[in-house]
């Protein structure tokens, strides 16, 4: 395994991780582990929110400094560094994130427009009319766009 696939694997890990905190914050439906997920968004106040926000980041800020870093110090000895191997996978992975980004803002978009057409959420529990719904959709877009782009290195270090 290539420090580059060690790498996305570490940070592919640390991601999920991010989308669970992020889920368990914003959601409710099932209680797993005390926490509860789903797909009803839970209504809360503009400081709870900035709280919610600011934690995403500096976790994401932690845990990818750590990885690269620890990732660095490991492969330090070795005199390869990153190939035309790893930027053409490193460009994959970016076209997916891109293409899940597109995608999931015009779901969004849809959503929000076919809901105030019909006075009430397409999908219940799913209003993003509120700033909490606005919250979430943003910040589960820009999550789930580094969640598609580890999981698309990974499958193409493992593909080729």
């Amino acid at each position: 395994m290539t420090e580059s696939e060690r790498y996305a694997w570490l940070s592919l890990l640390a991601w999920i991780g991010i989308m669970l905190f992020l889920m368990t914050r914003f959601t409710t439906g099932y209680e797993i582990m005390g926490n509860s997920i789903g797909f009803t968004i839970v209504e809360q106040s503009a400081g709870r929110l900035l709280g919610i926000y600011l934690g995403v980041m500096i976790f994401a800020i932690i845990a990818e400094g750590i990885i690269a870093g620890t990732t660095a110090a490991l492969g330090a000895g070795k005199a390869v560094g990153k190939d035309e191997r790893d930027l053409m996978i490193s460009r994959r992975a970016s076209l997916a994130s891109y293409g899940f980004m597109a995608l999931a803002l015009n779901l969004i978009v849809f959503h929000v427009l076919a809901s105030a057409t019909y006075g009430q959420p397409v999908i219940a529990g799913l209003d993003f009319t509120s700033s909490t719904g606005i919250a979430f959709a943003i910040l589960f877009v820009l999550v789930g766009a580094e969640v598609v782009n580890r999981a698309a290195l990974v499958w193409n270090y493992r593909r080729t």
